[in-house]
């Protein structure tokens, strides 16, 4: 009896059991593994966003900003550019193909049909100025066999000279695509314009004339019919075409520029700092012998007061240290000048592209005789005016100002004006040389821009031998020479050694490291070095 008493309340149990599993909700049990404060799926606004923001221009402070001679250090340790004494900072990086790259990709399956047509340009062109930044520090590279993901995994390098071409040609397309009676460009989801494709086709033409421009030596006709076809269709020139991504002096939300100098050189004002770092002399100078009003807005010299340090923006006060000339601290260090407290502000923008670049970009073009719709002298002026107007978008930090009045830019153009008459060569050093100024901060593309036109001059023999003769610092690893290229990622020398091989074979340079490091460009040609040494 006890043990039919058991089976019995056994069977009840399995019985309540039974309807409790056939009346449970399947979805309500698996929304309680679901975190309430993670979005489980793709919102094209958040991803768009984040494409934008991944935008901004690449920076390399310590090889590029010594090697083009915005600054210079005392010290050996990273001195990569200032003294070429290692080769750190010179490596390349893939990085655009997981992140940017892909993001794109997915981003653009996410928006089929015509109504999104002027999104998935937008997309397009921010595909290729990622795209060109790579190609333009490392020469050929995947491209035709890129992101095909596991049908391919050892995609074969193309040529930059086909890269060129594609790239063109795809911008062309997505630039004639945008039609204004569609949806905008995701609206106040896009950092830049708010949606505005009148000024996405704007930054799209100046890409275009930007990528054109890259051809003037190596293919001048192809250049040409670039850079005319996007001088027509209309470039960026008022400064609210800005594309330029804000930042605010806020954990998570600064500049990683500014991030990046105060980390390595600037955190604390005056005395000593990590690397030795200052503005360059040739930098200085420059800005001092044309009485350019942006010299007290970026530099600073600290002033000893008491314990503490004052800082002095007085044009007088400014001095620059040569590159390559020490190894050991000055005993005159703080008379040096530094990035002033509004270059450094945390909170200061970053520029991706806007109307000075645009405009010098036309007056090379009128230069070399192209019907870009302007005379190189104009497109020269307001290019300068435009490099100055643009200040005013950083913070006001005493004891600065990014505010440049109309006055002091007629009177700097009048006391440096365009040199329309002179040599070809000579104009076109004018207008590369105040690139170098304007575009202060855009490491990448002045390095391009560099060498491309071979200005401005740099000089890199500024080492005293025992005999008073200057000579390049000792034991540099580029013979004293700036490099004019990224090496090709170290781990493709594994991950994909057929290719690699091949494409530094064609490029006519061995995995020796200073191969790597001087081997030109495919648009990288034409005379002269853009150095004097």
């Amino acid at each position: 009896m006890k043990i039919l008493y058991i089976r019995m309340i056994c069977v009840s149990i399995a019985v309540i059991i039974l309807f409790a599993f056939q009346s449970c909700n399947d979805k309500e049990l698996t929304d309680m593994n679901k975190n309430p404060n993670v979005i489980e799926y793709a919102i094209p606004e958040y991803t768009f966003t984040a494409a934008v923001h991944n935008s901004i221009p690449g920076q390399s402070y310590r090889a590029l900003g010594g090697g083009l001679q915005y600054f210079a250090v005392y010290r050996e340790v990273n001195g990569s550019g200032d003294k070429f004494y290692d080769f750190g900072g010179t490596a390349g990086s893939f990085d655009v193909y997981n992140n940017q790259w892909n993001r794109l990709l997915q981003l653009n399956e996410q928006i089929p049909g015509p109504e999104n047509v002027n999104k998935r340009a937008a997309i397009e062109i921010l595909r290729i100025l990622a795209i060109h930044q790579v190609t333009d520090v490392i020469g050929d590279m995947p491209y035709t066999e890129a992101m095909k993901g596991l049908t391919n995994l050892k995609p074969k390098y193309d040529t930059q000279k086909s890269i060129y071409t594609a790239m063109l040609n795809e911008l062309d397309i997505a630039l004639k695509s945008m039609d204004l009676s569609k949806p905008n460009v995701f609206g106040t989801a896009d950092p830049y314009f708010k949606g505005d494709i009148s000024k996405w086709k704007k930054f799209g033409y100046t890409l275009m004339m930007r990528l054109g421009m890259r051809l003037s030596d190596v293919e001048p006709a192809t250049a040409k019919l670039w850079v005319e076809k996007a001088a027509a269709a209309g470039v960026m020139t008022a400064n609210t075409d800005i594309a330029y991504r804000k930042f605010a002096n806020i954990t998570g939300q600064t500049n990683p520029r500014v991030d990046a100098l105060i980390a390595g050189d600037f955190v604390t004002p005056g005395g000593d700092n990590v690397f030795g770092g200052k503005w360059s002399a040739k930098f200085i100078d420059h800005l001092k012998s044309t009485q350019d009003p942006r010299l007290p807005i970026v530099s600073v010299v600290w002033v000893p007061s008491g314990n503490t340090y004052v800082a002095d923006n007085t044009v007088a006060k400014q001095r620059g240290m040569v590159n390559g000339s020490l190894n050991t601290k000055p005993t005159d260090f703080d008379t040096y000048s530094e990035p002033s407290l509004l270059y450094l502000d945390r909170g200061s923008p970053i520029i991706t592209m806007g109307p000075a670049e645009a405009y010098f970009l036309l007056a090379e073009g009128a230069l070399r005789g192209w019907n870009v719709g302007t005379t190189a002298k104009a497109a020269y002026d307001n290019g300068v005016r435009a490099a100055m107007a643009q200040w005013a978008l950083w913070p006001t930090v005493a004891p600065h100002s990014g505010v440049i009045s109309a006055s002091s830019v007629d009177t700097y153009l009048a006391n440096n004006p365009y040199l329309t008459g002179g040599p070809f060569e000579t104009q076109l050093e004018q207008i590369s040389t105040q690139k170098w100024v304007s575009m202060l901060g855009d490491d990448f593309e002045i390095f391009s821009n560099w060498r491309r036109t071979k200005y401005p001059v740099f000089n890199y023999k500024n080492w005293k031998l025992p005999s008073g003769t200057l000579s390049y610092y000792p034991g540099n690893v580029t013979g004293g020479k700036m490099w004019r290229r990224f090496s090709i990622p170290n781990a493709e020398k594994t991950l994909n050694p057929v290719n690699y091989l091949e494409a530094i074979k064609r490029q006519n340079f061995s995995e020796d490291q200073i191969d790597l490091l001087q081997g030109r460009m495919w648009w990288d040609v034409g005379p002269g070095t853009g150095q004097v040494n």
